[in-house]
């Protein structure tokens, strides 16, 4: 079993058990938010007070994780949702009476519930930004400890200039200081500051291009990737960017995240042009 099915199946085992957690926090806290509400919405209708909340709290979760996975997220769904959970937690921590034992029982559930999902909108973020190439791989601790200085920089540069690969950010790094150096070695140690031309001044400031198509190796990881998708796709399987990213890796290949998704597409180009 590949390890995209392993996944697969672990996701469809968890599925139920997030929604058994979910239904039984709603049954849990339906008798004491319906008992509060009976004061402002009378008997027969203080019952839908907590099926609203539960429905609206569902709803929300729900479309903010559809969003993620479109890699469209918009945070004040979850804060919205949150702020009902909120409001659940103290109508039934308000009827413990004081009692810390009933607090906690009241609240445990629906912060159980609030982890659960922080937990699959972390994955889908992790998938989502993998595939678009998207998401910014760490700077490693043992660099911030050894050199918090310059890998403050080297961070600032990363995420002004949209890099998602640490080793690409810091090849750019050593490029940036041998270019320091030559201009140091042309116009002074720190005269070069205001000796250099302004266009090699400039260029430090600036990401230079970077297009697909120009790398040396980017043919032999178009073709090896048309390869893993064809043996792929033969068995019936279409597997996404980041399961191809694990196949090239695997065989050997370095492949730099927001690469991944014009090495793929590039490769799906090839096997559709060739169906033609």
């Amino acid at each position: 079993m590949t390890a995209s099915r392993t996944i697969l199946w672990c996701q469809i085992a968890l599925a139920p058990l997030i929604a058994a957690l979910a239904t039984l926090g709603a049954v849990g806290s339906f008798a004491t938010v319906r008992d509060a509400s009976v004061a402002y919405f009378g008997e027969r209708l203080a019952w839908i007070v907590p099926i609203g909340l539960d429905l609206g709290i569902l709803v929300l979760l729900s479309w903010d994780l559809l969003l993620e996975l479109q890699n469209l997220a918009w945070p004040i769904l979850r804060w919205i949702a949150w702020a009902y959970i909120g409001g659940t937690i103290t109508v039934n921590v308000t009827a413990a009476g004081g009692d810390p034992a009933g607090m906690i029982a009241h609240a445990a559930m629906p912060v159980l519930f609030i982890t659960v999902t922080e937990g699959v909108r972390h994955q889908i973020r992790q998938h989502v930004g993998l595939a678009a190439g998207t998401r910014r791989e760490k700077v490693p601790a043992s660099r911030w400890v050894l050199a918090p200085a310059s890998t403050l920089l080297l961070w600032r540069r990363m995420v002004l200039w949209q890099i998602t690969s640490y080793a690409k950010g810091l090849g750019l790094e050593q490029e940036r200081l041998i270019a320091i150096s030559k201009l140091q070695q042309s116009h002074g140690r720190f005269c070069w500051r205001w000796k250099a031309p302004l266009s090699d001044r400039l260029a430090l400031r600036i990401h230079p291009a970077d297009d697909v198509h120009q790398d040396d190796d980017i043919e032999e990881l178009v073709n090896a990737a048309q390869k893993i998708l064809a043996v792929e796709e033969s068995s019936g399987v279409r597997i996404s960017n980041v399961n191809l990213g694990r196949h090239l890796r695997a065989q050997g290949y370095s492949v730099a995240n927001d690469k991944l998704a014009a090495v793929g597409k590039a490769a799906r180009a090839r096997m559709d042009g060739a169906r033609l």
